[in-house]
């Protein structure tokens, strides 16, 4: 990096600070003079920051002020509405809060990436470079969303446990539910108390129930409405003394447990993977330096550097860096094991099926209705809980068959362009190994090639039969050539041999195989996708039948507890089964029996129908109580292989993610400097063996 692209960044970054603090003091001001206040704040005062509680006063303000200038920026507002819809759940009944915690992920993502990317154009200014840039960019403004939203989610989680631990500690002292979550709140931190003032509003208003149900519908997570679905039965029908002691003592125990298990499963993953990231992405920014070395020290290394194989080389360790980012983060991800179908109020497959064309290809590649393939979709479809059709999964398919096939068969023309473009204008050297050329010979050089260049472009489209009589013709009119036979012959086999590289250089057979290999990828890869959620499903389905297992220990013990009520909870925290769930609550008044076979049969999960089957027995036959008298057992005991499958992991998670975050480095130590240096080394001495041989 020259002087001249620091002074340019550091430009840059001066500009963009002036008028950072120019808008933020302009909004202050703004604010101070519709608050009624007539004095303007100085410019030293807010920079000081000498009085801490002014500060934070005056950055609320300014994260309010900006939410509001935000909302009416066409682009950026869509931007913010969605982040805010994330955290909506979180802060719901904090408008204050949630537009300052929006604002600070808006600065914070948009900050990052711009500055990740003002670096990495700074580094390297080559176009293709920039384009991945600019690419990657915008896959890592989204994981950096994600991030940041669960980073308040599990803040979230640490502020519940403290919760009810106080609740805990104040039930203790006098015995009463809405006044123990009314005490707790008033000592919480800000997320969890709005969540404990709302849960004490919902138990004592005149008509709990249904502001219980209105208050599931914004709960963030299935903990918070585990805490005040259980502490509104407790208030309803009693609390009650069991082997353990209070009833409700002893599931908020249970409560607290899951709680502290998802919370330690994420400090692990934080921990394993601290610095993983930085490690994955840091190597792309020594591919300037490494080719500047490179390049200085070994002339052919430049040649290979803006040679085909160069790009491909690039695009290769460009991949390789944002594909281990991706990975990492994924891998770090704290919701990986809740696959959630997400509906989208307009598709844009809906949009693109309306035109005739793609309507008329994707019915061709649907497999007809009654027909194995047709089920064995649908039923995948459905196992994935993939919430769109059998068409636009063939849509999905088609789609991403055109990109990988037009994509590479890009790359290869590309490469071909990048090849004739070297040759019609690279310096003709003299094959030196070691240094570089002077000043000099590299005038020579670049003669050299101009004067190739031009015979080229005149015998362009002359016969092969004739092309050597016309360029020795051509060759023979410049007179420092024309009498000397030797350079005459080595002229002519020079510009020869350059233009069969260049005829050399089309688009061929086992390149249009190769992108056509990579569209059938492309078109098996939605097909895998499908597999792979089926498979994540099947252990979410594992963690969800456990959790169901710790609703009905909670609910068991308290008298005249139904079967009804324990399918709305089921129903209530689940996310796998919530439609088989839900279908037989609302048939359960019509039949009992038929509504809990019919769960049998839409979610044959065996430890789910093991479940379904006790609560048969409870219909009609033996008291609840009695049809779980093995529960607290069978309980503990997938709690605990629940721990150990988390363990196990996190370490296989930990071993992939050393593997992975260090990727990048050997690719670019070894495709990008020790491998092109070994190939053009032995290149080099088959050259000088040749003309050894010929002495």
């Amino acid at each position: 990096m020259d002087l001249r692209s620091i002074g340019i960044a550091v430009l840059l970054g001066s500009i963009s600070l002036t008028v950072f603090f120019y808008i933020w003091l302009k909004l202050l001001t703004r604010r101070a003079e519709r608050d009624g206040t007539q004095e303007v704040i100085n410019s030293y005062e807010l920079l000081a920051g000498t009085n801490k509680q002014k500060w934070k006063r005056r950055l609320s303000l300014f994260f309010q002020d900006s939410y509001i200038l935000l909302l009416r920026v066409p682009l950026i507002r869509r931007y913010v509405l969605r982040i805010r819809k994330r955290l909506q759940a979180i802060h719901a009944y904090d408008e204050h809060t949630m537009r300052r915690e929006t604002i600070k992920i808006v600065f914070s993502t948009i900050s990052i990436v711009c500055l990740v990317v003002i670096i990495f154009i700074f580094v390297n200014q080559d176009f293709t470079f920039i384009f991945m840039v600019l690419l990657a960019a915008l896959v890592v403004n989204g994981m950096l969303i994600d991030t940041f939203v669960y980073r308040v989610e599990d803040r979230l989680l640490i502020q519940l446990a403290c919760l009810l631990k106080d609740v805990r500690h104040n039930y203790h002292q006098h015995g009463m539910i809405e006044e123990s979550i009314f005490d707790s709140a008033e000592t919480s931190s800000n997320e969890a108390a709005l969540h404990a003032r709302k849960i004490h509003e919902v138990l004592t208003s005149n008509n709990p129930e249904e502001k219980l149900e209105l208050y599931y519908e914004s709960a963030p997570n299935r903990y918070l409405k585990g805490f005040a679905g259980m502490s509104f039965l407790v208030q309803e029908f009693g609390d009650k003394i069991v082997k353990e002691g209070s009833l409700y003592l002893n599931n908020l125990n249970k409560l607290t447990e899951e709680i502290n298990l998802e919370i330690l499963k994420g400090r692990k993953l934080n921990f394993l993977f601290k610095g993983l990231t930085a490690i994955a992405v840091i190597p792309i920014l020594f591919t300037q330096p490494i080719e500047s070395w490179a390049s200085n020290q070994f002339p052919l290394m430049a040649a290979f550097y803006t040679s085909k194989m160069g790009f491909l080389t690039k695009l290769i360790i460009f991949g390789v860096v944002l594909g281990s980012y991706v990975l990492l983060k994924k891998m770090q991800d704290q919701q990986e094991g809740t696959y959630v179908a997400k509906l989208r109020r307009n598709p844009w497959e809906k949009q693109l099926l309306k035109i005739p064309g793609v309507v008329w290809i994707v019915d061709r590649l649907t497999p007809a209705r009654r027909t194995g393939e047709h089920f064995k979709i649908s039923r995948l479809l459905k196992d994935a809980n993939a919430a769109y059709t059998i068409e636009w999964h063939y849509l999905h398919k088609l789609l991403l068959c055109l990109i990988l096939c037009v994509g590479m068969l890009m790359s290869f023309s590309t490469m071909h362009y990048i090849a004739i473009h070297n040759v019609m204008t690279a310096p003709t050297n003299n094959t030196n190994l070691f240094g570089k050329m002077s000043v000099e010979e590299l005038q020579n050089a670049n003669q050299l090639t101009d004067f190739d260049t031009f015979i080229m472009k005149q015998v362009k489209g002359v016969k092969n039969d004739q092309l050597q009589d016309n360029v020795v013709t051509l060759v023979k009119q410049d007179e420092t050539v024309s009498f000397n036979e030797t350079l005459l012959n080595a002229t002519t086999i020079r510009i020869l041999s350059k233009i069969q590289k260049v005829n050399s250089e089309y688009l061929k057979w086992w390149e249009l195989l190769i992108s056509i290999a990579l569209g059938w990828i492309g078109y098996q890869i939605p097909y895998w996708m499908l597999l792979f959620q089926k498979k994540i499903r099947a252990m979410d389905m594992q963690n969800e039948t456990d959790q169901f297992l710790t609703i009905v220990a909670m609910l068991c013990e308290i008298d005249r507890m139904s079967v009804e009520v324990i399918l709305e909870w089921m129903e209530r925290f689940s996310n796998i089964f919530k439609e088989p769930l839900h279908k037989c609550v609302q048939n359960f008044e019509s039949g009992a029996e038929q509504a809990l076979e019919q769960v049998k049969l839409d979610a044959p999960f065996t430890p789910l129908v093991r479940i379904i089957e006790r609560l048969q027995l409870s219909i009609a036959r033996i008291p609840i109580k009695q049809a779980f008298d093995d529960l607290e057992t069978e309980r503990k005991f997938y709690f605990e292989q629940r721990k150990q499958s988390y363990e196990e992991m996190i370490e296989s998670k930990a071993g992939w993610g050393k593997m992975i975050g260090f990727a990048p480095m050997y690719a670019v130590i070894f495709l990008y400097l020790v491998i092109p240096l070994i190939y053009m080394s032995f290149t080099q001495i088959g050259v000088y063996y040749e003309q050894i041989n010929k002495l």
